[in-house]
């Protein structure tokens, strides 16, 4: 079993504060009409490629249910379609639509943009740290 010490939980709590304001603080800004799970659902199906529906809800780390209503919602919106398994044709897999990717294409755009003007404020020094930080956080992000 691992122990934290003191001041690695205040660094944890702090970290989890922080990206949690910057996150919020995105959304509020972003134009989007779309949920957070849609959003990540859409970005899942962009780097990976289509899908089965079990197979989103793994990445996401949803229930088979609510993968499927993430799914049904998008479908409905016509950023994401359906199409045959080639290696199951009882299996359906999902991808997106040129929509799908236009529309999240966009929603990167305004959401740089945001970030762009976050960094903006930050002294010179400010931004090199975080800069510095990035490899870390994206170790973080895809364990």
């Amino acid at each position: 079993m691992i122990v934290a010490t003191n001041e690695e939980v205040s660094s944890a709590a702090r970290l989890r504060l922080a990206l949690n304001r910057v996150l919020r603080a995105l959304r509020r800004h972003g134009d989007s009409s779309l949920t957070p799970s849609q959003v990540s659902a859409l970005s899942t199906l962009e780097e990976f490629g289509a899908m089965r529906i079990s197979t989103m809800a793994t990445y996401e780390s949803l229930g088979a249910p609510a993968a499927t209503r993430v799914v049904a919602s998008l479908e409905e919106l016509e950023l994401v379609m359906r199409t045959n398994d080639p290696n199951d044709k009882r299996a359906s897999l999902i991808d997106l639509t040129e929509l799908g990717r236009s529309t999240l294409s966009e929603l990167w755009r305004e959401r740089t943009l945001d970030i762009t003007t976050m960094l903006e404020r930050l002294s010179p020094k400010e931004r090199a740290t975080i800069e510095a930080a990035l490899p870390a956080l994206e170790k973080i992000a895809r364990d």
